[in-house]
């Protein structure tokens, strides 16, 4: 009988100390995917910068009335801001970082501010030279 109420005992001390090591654990697991994702978003906002930005200098070349449609598809968190002729978009992270792409319209737009959170579409438009950004959440 003895033998058997040590062995218990050897049980529930290895059990406490794997529960311990997964206490400790599950947290930084938590940080470490909110890194990842917020990695993985600032990539896609890059892309959407970039591809947005060949847009508007190819539509330079065009003539008036043309149009170009390109998505934005945010996982986490996006700010978007038209300041100027400066388009900002700002990836929000885990403990209040921020990552900011920026693009460059040869015109001034309307100011504008608004987060993103879903897919949203945004057409670009040649008019009477100057090249127009309108929002359209589909």
């Amino acid at each position: 009988m003895r033998g058997s109420g040590q062995l218990s005992l050897e049980y529930l001390l290895v059990l406490a100390v794997s529960l311990s090591a997964f206490a400790i654990l599950v947290p930084l697991l938590g940080h470490v995917y909110s890194m990842a994702i917020f990695g993985q978003d600032s990539a896609n906002a890059a892309y959407f910068s970039s591809a947005m930005q060949q847009r508007v200098s190819s539509m330079g070349f065009q003539a008036d009335g043309s149009a170009s449609r390109i998505s934005a598809r945010p996982f986490s968190s996006w700010r978007i801001l038209a300041r100027g002729a400066s388009l900002i978009i700002a990836v929000q992270g885990p403990d209040s970082m921020e990552k900011e792409f920026k693009v460059i319209f040869p015109n001034e737009l309307q100011e504008t501010s608004f987060g993103l959170d879903s897919r949203m579409d945004f057409l670009l438009r040649k008019d009477s030279g100057k090249i127009l950004l309108e929002y359209d959440n589909p």
